[in-house]
């Protein structure tokens, strides 16, 4: 263990070199908890950031349920009329929207043709 630290020697010679391991020691020592506050804020600070992240999801999320709420509220009765017959009659719906997009076809290639 004692390798782990600047000028480490098992048996110090004078009360001057214990001294200045002391000394190396108490600034490894202060690095390193430097060192371990810094990764504890880091920490928090990202703690902190996903809590206003999450914060405002939720926010945002409560918001577009208003809006979906509003707008249904706000649809006019045939709107809703149409769009609940629409989903009943899916097959039909496929079939004019179809024809539709076959006429529309057949119009522009007609144009091009002139």
């Amino acid at each position: 263990m004692t390798g782990n630290f600047p000028d480490s020697d098992p048996t110090p010679a004078t009360p001057e070199e214990l001294g200045e391991q002391a000394r190396a020691t108490r600034e490894q020592l202060a690095r390193t908890l430097e060192a371990l506050v810094g990764r504890t804020e880091v920490k928090e600070k990202a703690g902190d950031i996903k809590g206003h992240v999450e914060h405002f999801a939720a926010e945002a999320k409560g918001r577009a349920v208003q809006a979906a709420h509003l707008l249904q509220e706000s649809a006019p009765e045939t709107v809703r009329e149409a769009a609940a017959a629409a989903r009943r009659n899916r097959a039909a719906l496929f079939v004019t929207v179809g024809a539709a997009l076959a006429v529309l076809f057949l119009l522009r290639r007609g144009r091009r043709k002139r």
